[in-house]
């Protein structure tokens, strides 16, 4: 159950806080989480800013830019993320001590060696302290845990960094910087990672732990695809994203056999590029074991057969590719343009047919 801080109702979902505060409350009256929500929400059902939006959002932009020291703000103002780190480390613990929170680096640290959320270590704090903030004053405390967990542990993940990585891959794709913005995609991987509990083993759980700033599946898939985009001008990209691809299936051993198919493929699909045949073709056979229904593993077995790159083949392994390109059309699943693997196999029957002439003619 979340409540709404701007009025007395509770929401069952998260989904349902998110309408609520696009649909009853103005964009200047809303705190950073809820910003968040609000964006996520937008984001989520294709809907554009209004004018009205827009124009408040400049004007906040106006107010930061123009905005003496962050220490003069009063406790009805918002705060932003950028308001916060503009001020020294003193600067932030005093304020903090001003709402009943005291912290030292130390202590600091010992609390994030023990969660993994900066919601979670401020929840502490509001145990262990008389803490007294409202408004807007709420929200710092918030980042300010944030911004002293950059600054006092770099090293230690926590979940909010998602959000922050997520958002400056978008703005550096915007620049048109893909390779890094798929870096800081990466990255955010690496918390995903590190921060989901090894007994979250599907993807709809983790999508529950994890902040609701993305949908991971959409956010793997893209990320995929956008190694795979990069690995067609920088080889280097192919290991990148082998080891992506092999960690998501480490990562969530019970999602979806679909989601598991694919990003299977995707490691055979790379180890192919890599030129890495033998391992590939071991790949593609545990998928045809795992999933005798999919077409797709057989047919990419049996190009590698004679295909693109593949040794002078013999006609043992032309009987193989013939016998795995006839197995894919007879499988369950859908095969696009099953007429080019026939095609295929009438190439590969001409071929054998040649073979067994010139034996023929040599005996």
């Amino acid at each position: 159950m979340t409540d709404c801080p701007y009025c007395e109702r509770s929401f069952a979902e998260e989904s349902e806080i998110r309408k609520h505060l696009y649909e009853y409350h103005e964009s200047d009256e809303l705190g950073r989480i809820d910003t968040k929500r609000v964006e996520q929400y937008i984001d989520d059902h294709d809907l554009e800013e209004s004018d009205d939006d827009a124009t408040r959002a400049q004007q906040d932009t106006d107010e930061a830019v123009g905005m003496t020291a962050a220490t003069n703000r009063q406790s009805d103002e918002r705060w932003e993320l950028h308001d916060v780190q503009a001020l020294s480390t003193r600067e932030i613990t005093d304020k903090l001590a001003e709402h009943g929170i005291d912290t030292t680096e130390a202590s600091f640290r010992d609390r994030a060696a023990v969660v993994d959320s900066a919601m979670a270590l401020v929840d502490q704090w509001e145990d262990d302290h008389d803490v007294d903030a409202s408004g807007y004053d709420q929200d710092f405390i918030w980042m300010a845990a944030e911004v002293l967990w950059s600054q006092w542990a770099p090293d230690v993940p926590y979940r909010e960094r998602i959000y922050d990585l997520v958002q400056d891959g978008r703005e550096l794709r915007e620049q048109d910087d893909d390779a890094e913005a798929c870096e800081q995609w990466l990255s955010a991987w690496e918390v995903i990672v590190a921060v989901t509990p090894d007994d979250i083993t599907t993807i709809e759980a983790a999508d529950d732990y994890l902040p609701n700033v993305l949908s991971l599946e959409a956010f793997l898939r893209s990320l995929d695809n956008d190694l795979a985009t990069l690995a067609a001008d920088d080889p280097t990209y192919h290991d990148r994203r082998l080891e992506f691809c092999r960690e998501v299936c480490t990562q969530f051993p019970d999602a979806p056999d679909e989601f598991l198919l694919d990003f299977r493929h995707f490691v055979a699909d790379s180890l192919t590029e890599l030129g890495r045949v033998t391992k590939s073709r071991s790949e593609f056979e545990t998928l045809i074991r795992d999933y005798p229904e999919d077409p797709w593993a057989y047919k990419k077995l049996a190009d590698s057969y004679w295909r693109e790159g593949a040794d002078e083949p013999t006609a043992e392994e032309l009987e193989r590719a013939v016998k795995l390109y006839e197995q894919a059309l007879n499988a369950e699943g859908s095969l696009e343009q099953p007429a080019t693997v026939s095609d295929r196999i009438g190439d590969l029957e001409r071929r054998l047919a040649d073979v067994d002439t010139s034996e023929a003619q040599e005996r």
